[in-house]
């Protein structure tokens, strides 16, 4: 069966039975609905994971010993000078000890100058002593905090890294749980033990890492709706105000909310939860749905106003006319954002399941229920309101009508090639990871943004990375080799300006040796043997827990750690720091030893970027196959696909270019809604494209600007319409306290107009000038039903 056989077999089946279809859509939605009140908002570490990448195979094997990729960092800052002062040191205290109390905390990762981890090796007549700084107690007289504050100055693996230079803060590093860790719940109670300060007038607190940034995605949650309900608002609005019709506003909102309803709760029977940071994928998902039914509303208005055809016969040929290009559209959009299943990251393939699936409801709630539900209209000529806008619109579609029936055409091409070469240019400098300093998810001017410059600015860096040593024996990083890699290790990437700075074992080892010959920095150098080495380190465990060296090494001294500190989170210093890691270990063979890459929070993040830089090019280019297959199977043409490819890439190539000129980087937040965005491209060009078809269809001698007019005024009306609506609407995102919202969409938004004038100014060109065959010549089958079900040939009832 053809698939204009298909559409007309459908649509009279569904007009024919239009009680039973609607009253089916209804119930299915109201069981949906039920379902739905069990949905899960919220942000799951693990979903952002990449599964099977080396890197997560050894964070996951040494989180909890070497650092977690949740770890929070809180500095302490005196207001008045130094913190070496009675209160600020009991404030220090009192916030190490209360972060013990914190969900999902692990009690044995919190490091900070009142912890016991951090030591002081002295040696004297008496002998030699490993005592903390400042734990149990701070200094209880003035003669005491002197003391404190010379064995800070004196301890390398204090003074810069623990306690800034200027001795004005303290730095409290605190990891949870990967399992445990709950943003919604970190955020608050680290918050709440700032506000029980006994002297706030006295300290100012700064904190960043992922359990901050997502406790702060989470406290502009209800920002974020009564944005989208604005912007829900404004879209509806502008319809209302341009259609001039009640069913040109209310019929797309009721579209839209029957697919959010299906597919949303579609993903809570398949166990998901909804991220936050999602809510901007829904909402252009909910824009195609609009979209679509905009669509049909047009064209049921051309054939009422333009044709005489009464409701119930107009929503039929409505339905059977815009079916194919709906059709392609939709598996065109759900095919795209499958290919996100490519990348092995559980968000992103979550979001890929639910978006192919919430676009497919598209068909039910848009393109079977809009025709419906027009059916039943009573007096289709009646304006809800007496301004009339339309003259804005007609003004648009007269330029492309003139651009393409005129010469204008046959400049479009080389044109449109120059300034695609051109943006192409600019788009090569898209970045793959955070294209700036801080995080993208919020603004410069954010209290988290802020906090980590100023961590950043006095410490060696917010953001970890480790290296793993694994020995093949007990003992093994006691060996003078190992330790001396270690070294070599740390100075040839402290070269480096992206990190600030570096801690291992052997740094314990040459302070301790240091502090046997009085501080003499000639003796900070590691032991002659294994067995020196690992006396030095025996003076260091004195007296200390068996966990106090687990953040460098485990019991058994077999396999160790070096901890990078980085500066920011970009992804070229990502980049350049895993390339110097691996050139090190390439030209540094450590016998014995099996170097493994990196874990920590940063570790993760490089993951990220090396699986979306693998997987993007491989996912788009098979989005564009997946165009190219869907148009191949609804005309039966290779060169449809090809052509339709054109607003795809014109879309993609402006997008990125403009990502790249604003600084919006590749990221995990951002790869949804540029695959989206391939769907988003071609749409547009499907209905203008199919409507010129659809007319040579019913008059084969007829003239080519002829079909172009007609398509223009009224799919193209639908398109234009529905893209100026939806970008004002996305618009109001600019507003967002969250950046990465704000960003897009402005993207989402430029996206659709590009995408709309692509479709009505080049592709009309493009259909006069190479009159591609599968609209000028086809098949005398399609032909046929063409003409069999022109609106005075259709069977319905009246």
């Amino acid at each position: 069966m053809s698939m204009s056989r298909f559409a007309i077999g459908l649509s009279e089946l569904c007009i024919r039975h239009r009680r039973l279809v609607v009253a089916l859509i209804l119930g299915i939605t109201v069981l949906m609905s039920l379902v739905l009140l069990r949905i899960d908002v919220r942000t799951v570490f693990s979903d952002m994971v990449p599964k099977g990448h080396p890197y997560v195979e050894v964070h996951e094997q040494y989180k909890e010993t070497f650092g977690g990729s949740n770890q929070v960092t809180i500095v302490v800052k005196s207001e008045q000078g130094e913190i070496f002062t009675p209160d600020v040191l009991a404030e220090i205290q009192r916030v190490t000890r209360e972060l013990a109390k914190v969900s999902g905390v692990n009690p044995f990762q919190i490091v900070s100058l009142a912890s016991r981890k951090l030591k002081s090796v002295n040696a004297s007549s008496m002998g030699i002593e490993s005592v903390p700084l400042m734990w149990p107690d701070v200094p209880a007289d003035a003669a005491g905090i002197r003391e404190l504050r010379e064995a800070v100055i004196n301890n390398p693996l204090v003074y810069g890294i623990y306690v800034d230079r200027d001795l004005e803060s303290a730095l409290i590093q605190v990891d949870f749980y990967d399992q445990k860790v709950d943003y919604g719940k970190i955020f608050p109670q680290i918050n709440a033990i700032f506000d029980a300060s006994p002297v706030p007038d006295q300290v100012s607190y700064h904190l960043v890492g992922e359990p901050i940034l997502y406790g702060w995605v989470n406290h502009y949650l209800d920002e974020t709706v009564v944005i989208a309900l604005l912007s829900l608002g404004a879209m509806l609005l502008a319809l209302f105000l341009l259609n001039r019709t009640w069913r040109g506003a209310l019929l797309p909102l009721v579209s839209g909310t029957v697919s959010a309803i299906w597919a949303l709760a579609i993903g809570v029977m398949l166990g998901f939860n909804f991220d936050p940071l999602v809510i901007v994928v829904a909402f252009i998902i909910t824009a195609r749905c609009f979209s679509h039914s905009v669509q049909l509303i047009t064209r049921f208005d051309d054939l009422c106003d333009g044709e005489g055809l009464q409701p119930r016969v107009a929503a039929e040929a409505t339905m059977k006319e815009l079916f194919r290009p709906g059709l392609l559209g939709l598996i065109s959009d759900a095919g795209a954002i499958l290919c996100v299943l490519l990348t092995p990251i559980p968000l992103l393939q979550k979001v890929s399941i639910i978006g192919a699936l919430w676009v497919m409801t598209i068909m039910f709630s848009a393109v079977i229920l809009t025709p419906v539900l027009l059916s039943w209209v009573k007096v289709p000529l009646r304006n809800a309101h007496p301004l009339n806008l339309r003259f804005l619109l007609d003004a648009v579609l007269s330029v492309a009508y003139r651009l393409a029936a005129g010469r204008g055409a046959y400049l479009v091409l080389p044109v449109t090639v120059i300034l695609v070469g051109l943006l192409v240019a600019k788009a090569t400098d898209l970045t793959i990871g955070d294209a700036a300093p801080g995080s993208p998810i919020l603004w410069p001017g954010s209290s988290f943004n802020q906090d980590s410059a100023l961590i950043n600015e006095r410490y060696p860096g917010t953001e970890q990375m480790f290296v793993v040593l694994e020995g093949d024996s007990t003992d093994a990083l006691k060996r003078v080799d190992a330790l001396d890699w270690m070294q070599r290790f740390q100075r040839r990437m402290e070269r480096l300006p992206q990190v600030g700075g570096s801690v291992s074992l052997a740094d314990i080892v040459v302070d301790v040796r240091r502090n046997l010959y009085e501080g003499n920095p000639r003796y900070r150098e590691l032991g002659a043997s294994q067995i020196e080495n690992g006396e030095l380190i025996s003076f260091y465990m004195q007296g200390a827990a068996p966990d106090d060296l687990a953040r460098f090494a485990d019991p058994l001294f077999q396999n160790g750690s070096v901890l990078l500190m980085l500066r920011d989170r970009r992804g070229d210093t990502l980049r350049q720091a895993i390339f110097q890691i691996k050139r090190f270990i390439d030209e540094n063979p450590l016998d014995g030893f099996h170097i493994r890459m990196a874990g920590g929070s940063m570790g993760i993040t490089a993951a990220i970027n090396e699986v979306l830089l693998s997987d993007q090019i491989e996912a788009i280019a098979l989005a564009l196959l997946v165009v190219i297959v869907s148009c191949l199977l609804v005309y039966r043409s290779s060169a449809s696909g090809v052509f339709f490819i054109v607003p795809v890439l014109i879309s993609n190539v402006v997008t990125f270019a403009f990502m790249a000129w604003q600084g919006i980087g590749m990221s995990i937040s951002t790869l949804p809604v540029v695959a989206l965005g391939i769907g988003l491209g071609v749409d547009y060009a499907f209905y203008i494209v199919d409507s010129i078809k659809e007319y040579l269809e019913k008059h084969p001698h007829g003239d080519p600007r002829d079909a172009i007019k007609q398509a223009l005024f009224s799919a193209g009306r639908g398109v234009l319409l529905t893209s100026v609506t939806l970008a004002a609407g996305v618009l109001l995102w600019a507003a967002s306290s969250l950046r990465f919202q704000a960003e897009m969409g402005m993207l989402i938004g430029l996206w659709l107009l590009v995408s709309a004038f692509t479709s009505l100014l080049v592709m009309p060109s493009l259909v006069r000038i190479l009159k591609p065959a599968f609209i000028f010549d086809p098949p005398k089958s399609a032909a046929a039903s063409a003409r069999s079900s022109e609106p005075g040939a259709l069977s319905t009832e009246q």
